[in-house]
């Protein structure tokens, strides 16, 4: 056995580590306007250089929520001849026929924040946990009656887990009506006011809002402050801006079930570190709990 052990350490040293090569990744997320995946870029490219050093290549797009324009991206990466992409997918499935491709030519792709059909390994926040979360606070909070609008949002895997968390955790309330699941509001502050000031026209009573992301109910504070509702809200994120209006304890704000951008991004560098390195990865999924954040406790949640 000793000339096998020998002959492995010299192997060992004759393969570089990519820890001691330049590398160059690729990042398509749904939109750098949003301050999560403004936070998850930085993230990633921080937790890039500290795994491969500051020679780091970073290119970063934003898909728009745009499938066509993703799938653009993904081959524009490709032919700049990275190493590997992580990608938050506009659409789980449609994507899926890209990602396979790419992924069987040979340069792995690391699904981040949403899932993407095929896939080398995906990193989320538990959206499921995250809605459960949520709107279990929110319907306690409502003394488990009254009426709850989901403002909805783009159709891709995060959004569709937290809404399906949110109905599993509203259904131990019989007394609880949800009015509406449908209302899209596009994961933004500006589609978020002008959904909800829609509901408050469409629906006479509104007692409890479930938003799917931070932005959302934040552009519903403001259609509620307007109409001078009482209607009570809880999201998800736990962003910069939902932690001060929890602070402020302005009107209606519950919580929001907070995502760590931050250590998804290790997590997924990790990841491909690991693929990289070995060609092959000890998990294929990697699932990280979320956390309430309300007026109680925002206090102790550091910043994005």
């Amino acid at each position: 056995m000793k000339p096998l052990i020998a002959l492995t350490f010299c192997l060992a040293y004759l393969i570089p580590s990519w820890s001691q090569a330049a590398v160059t990744a690729g990042v398509s997320v749904s939109d750098l306007t949003n301050p999560y995946f403004v936070t998850m870029v930085r993230s990633l490219r921080d937790e890039l250089q500290k795994t491969f050093g500051d020679d780091v290549r970073l290119l970063v797009r934003s898909s728009a929520y745009d499938h066509p324009r993703q799938v653009r991206q993904l081959d524009e990466f490709v032919a700049e001849n990275v190493n590997l992409i992580f990608l938050v997918a506009s659409d789980e499935h449609k994507i899926g026929p890209t990602v396979k491709r790419i992924v069987d030519q040979g340069t792995p792709i690391f699904a981040i924040d949403v899932r993407a059909k095929g896939a080398t390994a995906t990193i989320t926040t538990d959206n499921v946990q995250a809605g459960y979360v949520a709107c279990n606070h929110l319907a306690e909070s409502l003394h488990g009656k009254g009426h709850v609008l989901i403002i909805n949002g783009p159709q891709v895997s995060s959004v569709i887990e937290r809404v399906n968390g949110c109905k599993q955790a509203l259904e131990s309330f019989p007394k609880i009506l949800v009015i509406s699941d449908t209302l899209n509001g596009t994961a933004s502050i500006e589609g978020g006011l002008e959904n909800m000031a829609y509901a408050l026209q469409a629906f006479s009573t509104i007692d409890g809002v479930f938003a799917i992301n931070d932005p959302t109910a934040l552009g519903a504070e403001q259609a509620i402050a307007q109409a001078n509702s009482n209607a009570l809200i809880m999201s998800v994120d736990g962003s910069p801006a939902a932690r001060q209006a929890l602070l402020q304890q302005r009107k209606g704000w519950l919580g929001t079930a907070t995502q760590f951008p931050d250590v998804m991004s290790h997590e997924a560098v990790k990841t491909a570190e690991e693929w990289l390195n070995n060609n092959q990865i000890s998990h294929t999924e990697v699932l990280i709990p979320t956390k309430l954040m309300s007026a109680e406790n925002a206090q102790f949640f550091r910043e994005w």
